[in-house]
C-alpha cells in the first residue's frame, strides 16, 4: 500500500495540480480572453502554447534528467514566460509589462514544464530503479510487488 508520502503516486500534487490549474486557465480564458491572455487567441496558441509549451516540456525533461529540485524548475518558467512575454511585444506588437498575460503564461508554462518533468521522472524512476518501482499509468509509478 502506498503512503501518503510516496511522490510517485497518481494522486500526487505535482501530477493532480497542473491537471487543475490547465483545465481552470482554459475556462477562465474562454469566460474573459482579451483579459487574461492580452493578444488575439491565434497570437497566443502560436506562440505561448506550442512554442512556449514545448520549451516547457522540455525543460521540465532537462530538469528531471538532472536530478534538479523542483523549485529550479519554477525559475526557470519564470525566465521561460518572460521570453514568451518578450515574443508577444516582438512580433505582435503586445504590452511588454502586463501582469496578468505574464500571469497566465507563468502559470500555464509552469503546469506544462511539471508535467514533462513528471514524465521523465517517472521513466528514470522505472527504468533506473527497476527493480524497485514499476509504471503506474503515464505519469506515475508505484513499488513493485512482489508475488
Amino acid at each position: 500500500m502506498a503512503s501518503k508520502a510516496d511522490p510517485g503516486r497518481a494522486s500526487s500534487p505535482l501530477l493532480i495540480g497542473p491537471l487543475v490549474v490547465i483545465a481552470v486557465l482554459v475556462v477562465l480564458i474562454a469566460l474573459w480572453p482579451q483579459d487574461l491572455i492580452g493578444a488575439s487567441l491565434g497570437d497566443f496558441l502560436l506562440v505561448t502554447l506550442f512554442l512556449g509549451g514545448a520549451a516547457a516540456w522540455r525543460t521540465g525533461k532537462a530538469v528531471a534528467q538532472g536530478w534538479a529540485p523542483f523549485m529550479q524548475l519554477v525559475f526557470y518558467c519564470l525566465l521561460l514566460a518572460g521570453a514568451v512575454r518578450f515574443c508577444h511585444f516582438a512580433l505582435f506588437e503586445d504590452e511588454l509589462f502586463s501582469l496578468e498575460p505574464f500571469a497566465v503564461e507563468f502559470v500555464l508554462l509552469t503546469s506544462i514544464a511539471t508535467l514533462g518533468f513528471r514524465a521523465h521522472r517517472k521513466r528514470q524512476m522505472t527504468v533506473q530503479y527497476g527493480w524497485m518501482y514499476e509504471p503506474a499509468g503515464k505519469l506515475a509509478w508505484r513499488p513493485k510487488t512482489f508475488g
